[in-house]
C-alpha cells in the first residue's frame, strides 16, 4: 500500500502528536508499505525534504488567503499566503500523481483541512483522520468557514480515530454520522524502553511531574497543594520536567511558597532520560485541566510508579484505582490525596509495581497494529 502520511508537525518538533505521526510512518514502512510523509516547514530553518529512515520526509508553508489575517493587520502574512496558495495546489497535484497514494492519514486537522478537502475533490483515495486532542478541543476557537470545514472533514472521511473514547465521544457530538466508522486507538509505548532500572540521581526522594509547563496542566494547583501537604513528608522533593509559557510564573510563585528549595524546575527533558526520571520517582502527579490521553501517565505505569491524576479526559480510561487515585482538578482535592500517600510512601512505591502488568495493554506494537489495520480497511 501506499500512505500519505498528513501532519501538521513531524519531528525533530517536539510533542505527542509528532511523535504518534512518526510511530505510525516508521511502522507502517517497516512492514513494506511506501509511506511520504508531508508536514508543515516549521520551524523555518528545517530542511524541505529530507530523507529519515527511509522514509521520505516534505515540509512545504502551505498557506492559504485568510481574512483574519487582514482584519489583525497581517498584511505581510496574507500576501505571503497568496502568492504560496497557488504554489501548494500545484505540489500537491503533482505529488499525487506521481506518488498516487492509495490512503491519506490526516493527522491532527486544524490548519490543512482546507487543502485535504481539496485533495477530496480532485482525487480517489482511501482518507483516514486521526484526533489528538485541540483539533477537536479547540474547536471554539475556530473561525465559522474552519469550522465548516472540520465538519466536512470528518464526513467525507472513511474512517476517523481518537486517541482516547473521551475525544471520540466529543468528536461525535461534533458531527454524529462518523460513530459508525470511527474507532478509538490509543497512544502506545515502547515498553522495552523501561527495562534498565537505572535511575536519576537527586540527592532526596521525590515525586514527579513530566509535561508541558502550560494552565492546561495545572501545574499551579500542584504547587498550592504541595505547599500544604509539603510537611506531611519533609525530606520528600517535587521535580518538574518539561518547558512551557508558565515557567516564570511558577518560579515566581515557588519563591514566594517558600519552595525553591524542595521544588526542581528541570526543563526539558530528551525522550531517552525520561524513563531514568520515572525509575528514581516515587510517585508520579498529573494534575492536569484537561487531558487527551495522557502517555506520560503510560510511562509511569510501564515504570512501575503510582500515578496522582486528575479525572479529566483520557485520564480515568487509562488509570485503574488502585493502585492509582483520581481526583478533581483542584487545590483541596490534590492536597487530600498528597497527604494520604505523603503518610507512607514505602506502600506507595511497592504497591506501583503492578501499574506494569496495567501498561501492556498501551504496548506500542499492538497500538500500532490497531493503526495499520485501520488504514488498510481492515478494522472498522
Amino acid at each position: 500500500m501506499k500512505l500519505l502520511l498528513l501532519s501538521t508537525s513531524y519531528p525533530p518538533v517536539l510533542g505527542g502528536l509528532q511523535t504518534v505521526a512518526q510511530q505510525v510512518a516508521q511502522h507502517m514502512h517497516q512492514h513494506g508499505h511506501a509511506v511520504q510523509v508531508l508536514t508543515m516547514r516549521y520551524p523555518r530553518h528545517l530542511p524541505p525534504y529530507e530523507l529519515c529512515d527511509g522514509i521520505p520526509i516534505a515540509r512545504w508553508l502551505m498557506l492559504r488567503p485568510n481574512l483574519p489575517d487582514l482584519e489583525r493587520g497581517r498584511l505581510a502574512v496574507w500576501l505571503a499566503s497568496c502568492l504560496y496558495y497557488g504554489l501548494t495546489l500545484r505540489r500537491l497535484a503533482h505529488l499525487m500523481e506521481t506518488f498516487q497514494p492509495q490512503t491519506v492519514n490526516f493527522h491532527f486537522p486544524t490548519h490543512l483541512t482546507h487543502f485535504v478537502l481539496w485533495l477530496r475533490r480532485r482525487y480517489t483515495f482511501r482518507l483516514v483522520v486521526s484526533l489528538h486532542g485541540h483539533d477537536v478541543l479547540g474547536d471554539s476557537a475556530r473561525t465559522a468557514y474552519e469550522r465548516r470545514q472540520f465538519r466536512q472533514l470528518l464526513e467525507q472521511a472513511d474512517a476517523v480515530t481518537a486517541c482516547s473514547a473521551d475525544l471520540l465521544k466529543r468528536a461525535i457530538a461534533c458531527v454524529p454520522s462518523i460513530a459508525a466508522r470511527a474507532a478509538v486507538h490509543y497512544n502506545g509505548v515502547d515498553l522495552t524502553r523501561f527495562a534498565d532500572a537505572t535511575s536519576f540521581e537527586h540527592p532526596r526522594p521525590y515525586a514527579l511531574y513530566v509535561g508541558r509547563l502550560d494552565i492546561n496542566k495545572g501545574l499551579d494547583l500542584l504547587i498550592e497543594a504541595f505547599a500544604q501537604a509539603a510537611e506531611r513528608a519533609p525530606e520528600l522533593d517535587l521535580l518538574l520536567a518539561g518547558e512551557g509559557a508558565l515557567r516564570s510564573t511558577l518560579t515566581e510563585r515557588l519563591a514566594v511558597l517558600g519552595l525553591s528549595d524542595r521544588v526542581h524546575l528541570l526543563g526539558q527533558i530528551a525522550p531517552q532520560g525520561i524513563p531514568r526520571l520515572l525509575n528514581g520517582a516515587q510517585f508520579v502527579v498529573l494534575p492536569s485541566r484537561q487531558e487527551t490521553f495522557g502517555i506520560a501517565a503510560i510511562e509511569a505505569m510501564a515504570a512501575g510508579k503510582a500515578v496522582l491524576a486528575t479525572r479529566v479526559g483520557g485520564l480515568p480510561e487509562v488509570l485503574p484505582v488502585p493502585p492509582n487515585q483520581l481526583v478533581e482538578p483542584e487545590v483541596e482535592s490534590l492536597r487530600q490525596a498528597l497527604c494520604l500517600w505523603l503518610g507512607d510512601l514505602e506502600a506507595v512505591r511497592q504497591a506501583g509495581e503492578l501499574n506494569r502488568i496495567h501498561a501492556r495493554r498501551f504496548d506500542l506494537k499492538y497500538t500500532l497494529q490497531q493503526y495499520e489495520k485501520t488504514l488498510l480497511g481492515e478494522l472498522q
